[in-house]
């Protein structure tokens, strides 16, 4: 969800026309999310950080190496999965609304980080380079059996995914308010330089539009990648 100059920070957009309190279109939101029907959503860290705001303060050594996979409680309809480059976000429970945990890791990771993970029973990947991300979508469905996933953000999640082609579809939510800040994050936040292109070789097909209520229109878009 977006304001509609495709900024992500909704405490900084304008509020409804109609005065209806932001936090009903935010239901709406989560309603259409539930309704994409996927097998787990997934944040970037910045935004797991605001959930879980405490640092994992690490004595021990790194693992080293990738390929250790720990499978934890699976006892959710769906999987919630976060990429932590710095494997140091402080779980302090073992659920993300309601759903488990599944955290994506580097060979950084410190040996008595992951014992906190499987003490709390929160399910890990480990790689060996975390910012591989077609390789860890690859270990997801090889030891998760997870194919569809609601990739929710933020913009530096996004805009990873899509350098590397990994987006089949893109479903936008755009809320009726403006944020108008230059430096506010988009949609699409890829880091690179000013030579790069990171959606190139990608179109888009409009597949369906739908205005609902309070003025928020959905829209979704199917990726076409096209040959080289």
């Amino acid at each position: 969800m977006s304001s509609v100059d495709g900024r992500l920070i909704p405490a900084r957009w304008t509020l409804p026309y109609d005065k209806t309190n932001p936090s009903e279109l935010f239901k709406e939101y989560s309603i259409i999310g539930k309704s994409l029907d996927t097998e787990a959503w997934m944040f970037g860290k910045a935004t797991t950080r605001e959930s879980f705001p405490y640092k994992f303060m690490s004595k021990g050594e790194s693992v080293g190496k990738g390929g250790k996979v720990f499978v934890g409680d699976r006892t959710s309809s769906r999987l919630f999965i976060t990429i932590d480059p710095d494997a140091d976000i402080f779980f302090t429970f073992d659920r993300l609304r309601g759903d488990n945990i599944l955290t994506i890791l580097g060979k950084n990771a410190s040996v008595d980080y992951l014992s906190m993970l499987e003490d709390n029973n929160i399910s890990y990947i480990v790689t060996d380079d975390v910012k591989d991300l077609t390789k860890a979508l690859e270990f997801i469905y090889t030891c998760f059996r997870i194919e569809s996933i609601s990739l929710q953000g933020g913009g530096i999640l996004d805009g990873a995914m899509l350098a590397e082609g990994l987006i089949d579809e893109l479903s936008l939510v755009i809320y009726p308010g403006i944020d108008g800040l230059t430096t506010a994050p988009s949609i699409f936040e890829y880091l690179g330089h000013a030579e790069e292109h990171p959606a190139e070789g990608q179109c888009l097909e409009l597949i369906s539009m739908e205005r609902k209520s309070h003025g928020i229109v959905w829209l979704r878009y199917k990726f076409h990648k096209l040959s080289k």
